[in-house]
């Protein structure tokens, strides 16, 4: 047993030393809504940066098109301006408590005000100033067909890919510039929960560990951290007062992997603010 303990122990240790892959698992779907209003504008920002090909433009319409589903389905900016307010209450009471650190506590209540007086000046919304714009509709309506988006079934959407890059590339600044708001204060809403959170080292037996969620604080995330070297990875389940992690082998992609059989060492955060 002792020496089972020593080798464990040092696999953790190792743990600290290596490039880690962290898996993230939203606890709730405000929190979901904004991870994934995070990476579509990632990778929106990603093939309009530098120096974009064709393709990159035309990639970055079909991720202008998710964004604009993601907001039709639900009122992003209610729920980012929600999320502003509960978290200002929250940082106000953190402030009352004598081991506050004051003057980060103040740059947080800052940039929180900052987004949230910039949302409110955004009227109606999000995608509201694309649900009459022609050019954008003729895409969403040919978008759920595969290779619906072309030249040939939309003669317009050929003359725009053949604009030179300047023009296509500020046609879409302009069109994505109401998501470029809501996404700075998702992220940073986003980086304040992977900034404030319970880090412990455990051990998943046998490629598998479940424990509970403290009912008296409200986690709003969890994140599970792996070496990048290894072949396996955590599939999570979560709900309101329990979660369950598999350690499944990822050497065959193709097929349904089997759960790992060894102790697996991992990073586990929970964040709450």
């Amino acid at each position: 047993m002792v020496i089972y303990n020593q080798l464990v122990g040092e696999q953790i240790r190792q743990l600290s030393r290596q490039h880690m892959i962290s898996y993230e698992q939203p606890l709730n779907e405000k929190i979901r809504l904004l991870l994934r209003l995070e990476l579509l504008m990632g990778r929106f920002e990603y093939h309009v940066s530098g120096e974009p090909m064709p393709e990159d433009t035309v990639a970055a319409l079909h991720l202008l098109l998710d964004l604009y589903n993601l907001s039709a389905r639900l009122d992003i900016k209610s729920e980012i301006l929600k999320e502003i307010d509960r978290i200002g209450q929250s940082t106000r009471m953190l402030m009352r408590e004598e081991t506050a650190d004051t003057a980060r506590l103040d740059r947080v209540l800052e940039k929180l005000n900052h987004h949230s007086d910039v949302l409110y000046q955004q009227r109606g919304q999000l995608g509201q100033h694309l649900k009459n714009h022609m050019f954008f509709n003729s895409l969403r309506q040919r978008s759920t067909l595969p290779g619906g988006i072309n030249g040939f079934d939309i003669p317009l959407f050929n003359y725009w890919q053949a604009q030179i890059l300047s023009v296509r590339l500020e046609d879409l600044q302009e069109w994505v510039a109401p998501y470029v708001t809501a996404k700075a204060a998702a992220t940073d809403i986003l980086n304040l929960m992977r900034e404030f959170c319970e880090r412990r080292e455990e051990v998943g037996k046998e490629g598998f560990y479940q424990s509970t969620l403290e009912g008296r604080k409200p986690y709003q995330m969890m994140r599970v951290e792996l070496p990048d070297t290894v072949d396996y990875y955590p599939e999570i389940s979560a709900g309101k007062q329990r979660f369950t992690l598999r350690f499944v082998n990822a050497d065959m992609l193709a097929d349904r992997g089997k759960q790992i059989s060894k102790d697996i060492p991992f990073t586990l955060a929970l964040c709450s603010f």
